[in-house]
Order: C-alpha cells, then sequence, then structure tokens
C-alpha cells in the first residue's frame, strides 16, 4: 500500500565513525523541511556493446556499484544541526568546557573529511517499507541563511552529503525514540560586524542588514570514491574513500543603502576586515562564525520592497598569522558531534 511521506524517519550520525566501514555508534533524529526520499543507486551494465553474439542486443546485465544519492536536508537554523552540518562540512572538530570550537580540515593533514553514518526509514501499514544505513558518508556543502522577518523561517541551514555506497539493509540501527528537542535560532537574535562595519547597532549601519548567506563546498571528488582494493558488496563495487577537492567558502549579503553607505569605497579600495555574525537561542545554545580577514568582490545597488539595498558578495582571505580562515564556534545540546 502507499506509504505518506511524513512518516520518514531519519537518523544522524553524531560522532564520526572510527573508520571507514565502521558505522556512527550514537544518533540523533532530526525533523527537516525538504520532502527528499534518501535512496541507494545499484548501477548496472549490459553486454549490447560485445562483440561476439549474434545480434546488437543486450544479453546479460551486469552490476557495476553501489552509489548514494547526494542527501539535501533542509532545516530551521537549530543550534544543534547548524553545529551537527558545519562540523562534518569543515571537519576540524574539538569539544571543551561545552564549546565546539570547528576549524577548516587542513589539507597537510587530511583530505578526507570526517565520516558519518546516516539511516532512514519508512513505515508503512503498520510494517516498514524501507529501513537502510548509509556508512562513510561525508558533507558536500553547507549554507546557512538569514533574512527578515519573523519565526524559525528568518534563519535555515541547509547541507547536502555523500556516500561511498557501503550499506546495511536493514539498517540494524536503534532509531532514537522521538525527534531531538531542538533549540531554533531566529534572525532577529543576530549579531553582523563584516569589514569594519556593525549592521545591527553599529553607526553609521545601525538596523541596515536585511539578509545574507554563509556557505562552505567541499566540492567532493566523486569519481576516486572507487579504486582498486575498494571493495564489494554483493558483487557490486563500493568506495573506500571521499576526498574534497577546492573547497569554496562563500559569505554574501544584503543591506540598506545608506547616505553614508561606505561599501563601494571599501570595494575599490580594496579594504579588509574581520566579519563575525552570531545566531543565537541562549546563552548555551548559539553558533558564531568568525572569518579573520574578508574583502568585497562585488556591490551592486538592487531594490528590496521598494527601498534601496546594495548586495554585496565577499571573499574571505586566508591569513595563518589570525589562525586560517574561518573559526565556527558552537554551543547546544548535544556533546559528541563529530567526536
Amino acid at each position: 500500500m502507499p506509504t505518506r511521506d511524513q512518516s520518514l524517519q531519519l537518523a544522524f550520525g553524531l560522532n564520526k565513525q572510527t573508520a571507514v566501514g565502521t558505522a556512527s555508534s550514537t544518533f540523533a533524529t532530526f525533523l527537516k523541511l525538504d520532502r527528499n526520499i534518501p535512496f541507494l543507486k545499484y548501477g548496472t551494465e549490459t553486454d549490447a556493446k560485445e562483440i561476439g553474439k549474434p545480434n546488437e542486443f543486450a544479453q546479460n546485465v551486469y552490476p557495476t556499484a553501489y552509489d548514494f544519492a547526494p542527501a539535501a536536508i533542509e532545516k530551521y537554523a537549530s543550534a544543534e544541526f547548524t553545529c551537527w552540518a558545519w562540523a562534518y562540512a569543515l571537519g576540524n572538530v574539538s569539544y571543551a568546557t561545552g564549546l565546539y570550537t570547528i576549524l577548516p580540515e587542513d589539507p597537510a593533514t587530511s583530505l578526507e573529511l570526517p565520516y558519518f553514518s546516516f539511516a532512514s526509514k519508512l513505515l508503512e501499514g503498520g510494517g516498514t517499507a524501507m529501513d537502510e544505513l548509509y556508512l562513510d558518508c561525508a558533507m558536500e556543502d553547507v549554507v546557512t541563511t538569514f533574512e527578515y522577518g519573523p519565526g524559525r523561517k528568518s534563519a535555515q541551514t541547509k547541507c547536502s552529503f555523500m556516500g561511498t555506497g557501503n550499506n546495511t539493509i536493514p539498517s540494524g540501527i536503534t532509531y532514537p525514540t522521538s525527534a531531538l528537542s531542538e533549540n531554533y535560532m531566529l534572525s532577529s537574535s543576530m549579531s553582523i560586524s563584516v569589514n569594519g562595519v556593525d549592521y545591527v547597532a553599529g553607526t553609521p549601519g545601525a538596523k541596515s542588514i536585511l539578509k545574507g548567506s554563509i556557505g562552505w563546498k567541499n566540492n567532493v571528488i566523486a569519481p576516486l570514491r572507487y579504486y582498486p582494493g575498494s571493495g564489494l558488496l554483493n558483487n557490486a563495487a563500493i568506495g573506500g574513500r571521499i576526498l574534497y577537492g577546492d573547497r569554496v567558502p562563500t559569505l554574501n549579503f544584503t543591506a540598506f543603502f545608506l547616505s553614508t553607505s561606505a561599501e563601494y569605497a571599501k570595494l575599490i579600495a580594496q579594504t579588509s576586515g574581520t566579519a563575525v555574525l552570531t545566531l543565537t537561542h541562549d546563552a548555551t545554545h548559539f553558533v558564531t562564525w568568525d572569518f579573520g580577514k574578508v574583502i568585497f568582490t562585488s556591490v551592486e545597488r538592487k531594490t528590496e520592497e521598494g527601498l534601496v539595498a546594495v548586495d554585496v558578495m565577499c571573499e574571505p582571505i586566508y591569513v595563518a598569522s589570525l589562525g586560517g580562515l574561518l573559526t565556527v564556534t558552537s554551543k547546544n545540546s548535544l556533546t559528541t558531534i563529530a567526536q
């Protein structure tokens, strides 16, 4: 019988896998906004093009590889999920005295991000239509957006990730009995200072911020998951690693164009400065993004609700003496993210 997508249960691995092929040991269930159903791709090939048959038609079908379709998750920006997504996207995660400190992985240390496991279960008529565990997942990208307006939709976090194709069916894990109680952060809680201007409380700049996004893309190299010796499952290949490629940080925002607006002048002069943005639920549930140095690469005028504004694109700059490019810090109710 048909089943509704609302019955989909997702279990996100909290702690990182200790090794490729070894599942995360702790899981959390988050609610989400998108209606995507995760699935495995089972690849096949035929002998249609091979010579020595009586005709050009396929006579045999052969397995090629398992693949885990890139999973996209869209959520309101809770402190818990936002920290989870950014931790696995950047990769270098430490936890002490209740505070997560998250840095980009150093390519001199590793070209692999920490792996996590992900499971999905779809209920049907008192039974289970699907129950799958996807191992060896790595984050492809994450973006946190903020905009004017009330409610949870004012701040959202989206991410997508990829697996090696390694899987267990049925999953064999114990799903949390209920979805995690999350602490959501609204854009009205934000503090935002970019390149010398406080866009919330500064002079100039007070109350001028409208919306923006903070992003990170790992450009993982999907073909290199499979290599001689990477492994087989049911006579189909599975990957044995996921390597990140050229990583791309992004920071963009829209603000009112003020008579004292300095964005164009800073663009022309290539003035640089820090960028610090914080979303807060309360003192123990927040996420802060700290870029040590940014410059403006584009400033364009536009209208927003009939008022003149500027779209600003920033370029984060790597400065070793400042500790790198980006530091994300967070406090939330979870203690084992990427640990």
